[in-house]
């Protein structure tokens, strides 16, 4: 699902041939417009844009496979790329239902990972300074020449806003992009302070969804 203009990838709860359900616990708001492409198992991608027809968020305290499962209801909104593909798929599904297959589980993943926003936020790593280029709530992506192997245990200092903080991160991927070039690492064992202060940070300067489209519930292209 496209957001931001980023592409975060999520997983579906259950599927219908008139659009889907996916695990996340940051939806987009109701009757937004969002770019959509899903991966079938044979391989073929469905693509097109859908509406936000309703929102589910598990309720405060709630553990993990109780309270329903949080996430977003998409209606597809205009023609969608591999059509027939995507009937025959929830059809073998309908199939498969009958015949008593395994479905989804409340207590499967809500997203494969979390979501990153585009923030440039000055780092010091290795004794040199660098700057992010996207951050989540479980790590980030930093613009950097310095080569660590992955696995590497590291300290950084970052500044968020006023403060800086620093905690360990361990190196998961070495990136080598066109336009980038850095190291992608998961943050390592935050203590609760400093994990509340990071997120509420993040989510206060994450660009808004000032660009975004809201179709209405009667728009004739809505399936």
């Amino acid at each position: 699902m496209v957001r931001r203009g980023q592409a975060v990838e999520l997983l579906t709860n259950d599927v219908s041939f008139r659009g889907v359900f996916l695990r996340t616990d940051t939806p987009p708001a109701l009757r937004q417009l969002v770019k959509l492409e899903l991966v079938l198992p044979a391989g073929s991608v469905v693509s097109g844009h859908a509406m936000v027809v309703h929102v589910t968020t598990r309720p405060e305290g709630a553990p993990k496979g109780e309270g329903g499962v949080p996430g977003v209801g998409l209606q597809f909104w205009g023609p969608i790329t591999n059509a027939r593909e995507w009937e025959q798929f929830v059809h073998q599904l309908k199939v498969r239902e009958r015949a008593g297959m395994a479905a989804a589980k409340a207590t499967d993943k809500v997203r494969r990972a979390s979501e990153r926003f585009k923030l440039s936020l000055d780092v010091v790593l290795d004794g040199k300074t660098s700057m992010t280029r996207d951050v989540s709530e479980s790590g980030m992506a930093i613009r950097t020449d310095v080569a660590l192997p992955v696995g590497t245990r590291a300290r950084i200092d970052m500044r968020a806003g006023d403060r800086w903080m620093q905690f360990d991160v361990v190196v998961r991927r070495a990136i080598d992009e066109r336009g980038f070039r850095g190291l992608g690492v998961e943050l390592a064992d935050l203590d609760a302070a400093t994990r509340a202060a990071l997120v509420a940070f993040v989510h206060q300067n994450a660009p808004g969804d000032d660009d975004s489209i809201f179709v209405e519930l009667d728009d004739p292209e809505l399936h």
